[in-house]
């Protein structure tokens, strides 16, 4: 007979993971610890690293919904319509303050490692494991990022900032998808937890790329 791990417990072990590792890449990452301070259009060369996630970030949510096309929720719908224009909003604001167009350039092996990561959640793990890892796991690094990225882009006196105002809003939203999670096997629950932890792991050493 399969033991099954409740909701609620997923939940809380889940959350415990993402919660301890984020506290910990916001006082050790680069990311967080180097954020450019001035306004100089080459301190946001590394945003083509972002640029090319974003790119791919929206077609992968395709790929999820068009996998998924009778879930319960419209989650999987949603966060595609609302991502697919996001990479052209970041590229022009990227050209608007002086950068090369960011199709001219690669993304850094860190960041492909990540991109792939999520095609594979789309691709070959469950809904429960891709809720956790695209949007428990990522979009909940992302609003950190987003927020911290804004916030120091106001204060050097950026303007044209509604590519970053957008993600500090919308990535909380996309986040918050835990009371879609269903019950899962003690086998499933800690398959998730190896996975989210190797999300993170993987989030950190690709943040940490874009500022060395």
């Amino acid at each position: 007979m399969t033991t099954v791990a409740n909701s609620e417990l997923v939940i809380s072990r889940i959350s415990s993971i993402i919660s301890s590792e984020l506290d910990r890449v916001k006082k050790e990452n680069n990311f967080f610890q180097n954020f450019p301070s001035e306004k100089k259009a080459e301190s946001f060369e590394w945003c083509s690293n972002l640029y090319h996630l974003s790119k791919h970030f929206g077609e992968l949510l395709k790929l999820r919904w068009e996998r998924f096309p009778d879930v319960e929720h419209e989650v999987f719908s949603t966060h595609y319509d609302e991502e697919k224009d996001h990479a052209e909003m970041l590229r022009k604001w990227m050209i608007g303050i002086g950068l090369d167009d960011p199709e001219l350039h690669k993304a850094n092996y860190e960041t492909e490692h990540f991109i792939s990561l999520q095609y594979r959640a789309v691709a070959a793990m469950d809904e429960n494991l891709s809720l956790l890892i695209i949007n428990s796991t990522s979009e909940g690094f992302a609003h950190a990022v987003y927020l911290h990225a804004y916030k120091i882009l106001q204060e050097i006196g950026f303007s044209n900032l509604e590519y970053w105002a957008i993600h500090c809003e919308a990535d909380e939203e996309h986040s918050d998808v835990y009371h879609l999670i269903k019950d899962m096997s003690v086998q499933q629950l800690e398959e998730a937890e190896h996975l989210v932890k190797y999300t993170c792991n993987t989030l950190d050493v690709m943040l940490d790329s874009w500022l060395k």
